[in-house]
């Protein structure tokens, strides 16, 4: 297992934070316990480029006693980001898929002109 950091502490929002220990780590990377148990997902990588801070988004709620312990790189590699299947029919917006034909609607044709209409009711 590759080690990808040590927990800092737990931030307001929720996330955890972690002094990152390897280049391989990047955005949308799972991160495993020494148990080989999911603990979160790599959501933002902040700081400086060649000494990151990772800021996880954990699995599970117990977080309250998890500072100093470390993480490692899962071995699944994540799924690529924004990329979702509809499976049974298209995508919206895909070119394959049913378009709505322009149809003008009826003006509001009025027999006469918008001065007339104001100088008649004085």
């Amino acid at each position: 297992m590759q080690e990808a950091g040590t927990i800092l502490h737990l931030a307001r929002s929720g996330r955890l934070i972690l002094k990152s220990n390897s280049e391989l780590v990047h955005e949308g990377s799972i991160l495993i316990d020494e148990k080989g148990k999911r603990a979160g997902k790599v959501l933002e990588m902040i700081g400086p480029v060649n000494a990151p801070y990772l800021s996880v988004q954990p699995f599970s709620d117990r977080t309250e006693k998890t500072a100093g312990a470390k993480l490692y790189l899962g071995e699944d590699e994540p799924r690529a980001l924004g990329r979702r299947k509809f499976p049974g029919r298209e995508r919206p917006g895909s070119r394959g898929a049913s378009k709505r034909s322009y149809v003008p609607q009826p003006s509001r044709a009025s027999s006469s002109s918008r001065s007339e209409r104001f100088s008649k009711r004085s």
